[in-house]
């Protein structure tokens, strides 16, 4: 199997697992954050780059983003 393609399917598997769902209408990864009983949310959000490294972000339902990063090594 090519190197590149199998460290693609255990990335995916790894953001899965952490509950993260794809939007295909993005293209990225995404899970939901709640917190005050359920009145506040957050998105927290994984996309590959053109590049082949990873942004983190975080941001409001309204699409405010508040934290980026980009993953070099590893997405966890």
């Amino acid at each position: 199997m090519d190197e590149a393609f199998s460290k693609e399917v255990t990335i995916r598997s790894l953001l899965k697992s952490k509950g993260y769902e794809f939007d295909k209408d993005n293209q990225w990864w995404v899970r939901e954050w709640t917190t005050n009983q359920g009145r506040e949310k957050v998105l927290e959000v994984a996309a590959k780059t053109d590049d082949g490294y990873w942004n983190k972000m975080m941001m409001t339902p309204d699409g405010f983003m508040f934290y980026a990063e980009t993953i070099k090594e590893g997405i966890d």
